[in-house]
């Protein structure tokens, strides 16, 4: 951190200067950074060395303690210091309230953020479905007469009958002279004896 304040020493001094203010002009609340480290003990060094608190689970060691050193805690760091056998549970969990924000039970334990994004992840979905839907119904044209069962059924029996007398194919299964074959049942007989071909 000393290198690369003597190196960059605009780039530390606008560090200090500017801040992460949201849209109310207040700071973000878990945003601790280094405009956030006044009055804090530096430990170490961190993940990447900035005087920031940052509770990581790859890195586990913050470069600040989270609370500032206050009257409650100045006497018990000075009992810190001899045997920690002097020390009770509360005087233990103290000291570890003010060095960390959270346990890492409490780290890890499920947020129910899930909740929200599963509720806007439902949420845009419905919209979709609704526009499209609302696109189908009100804008697009009818569809036209050609994609009717009726009108495919037509143009097939045509086909046949202009493709009379070829052996090949499905006029080779379609009863000319009576004509009262279902151009369905040709198309099954075709099919099958294509089946049974291969």
């Amino acid at each position: 951190m000393l290198l690369r304040s003597l190196v960059l020493p605009r780039l530390t001094v606008r560090s200090l200067k500017t801040s992460a203010p949201t849209l109310s002009g207040h700071h973000i609340e878990h945003w601790w950074g280094p405009e956030k480290a006044a009055g804090r003990e530096y430990v170490g060094f961190g993940f990447n060395g900035d005087y920031a608190y940052v509770d990581r689970l790859d890195y586990w060691y913050p470069s600040i303690r989270f609370r500032k050193d206050d009257d409650t805690i100045r006497p018990i760091r000075k009992k810190e210091l001899g045997d920690w056998k002097n020390l009770s549970l509360e005087d233990k969990k103290l000291l570890y309230r003010y060095s960390f924000k959270q346990t890492l039970a409490e780290f890890e334990a499920p947020s129910g953020y899930w909740k929200v994004v599963l509720a806007c992840v439902l949420s845009v979905i419905s919209l979709a479905t609704l526009y499209a839907t609302f696109i189908s119904v009100y804008v697009f044209p009818e569809i036209p007469g050609t994609f009717q069962d009726e009108y495919k059924e037509a143009e097939l029996k045509k086909t046949l009958v202009l493709r009379k007398g070829d052996f090949l194919g499905a006029p080779k299964y379609y009863d000319y002279e009576n004509d009262s074959d279902a151009v369905s049942a040709v198309l099954t007989r075709f099919v099958s004896s294509r089946k049974l071909a291969m």
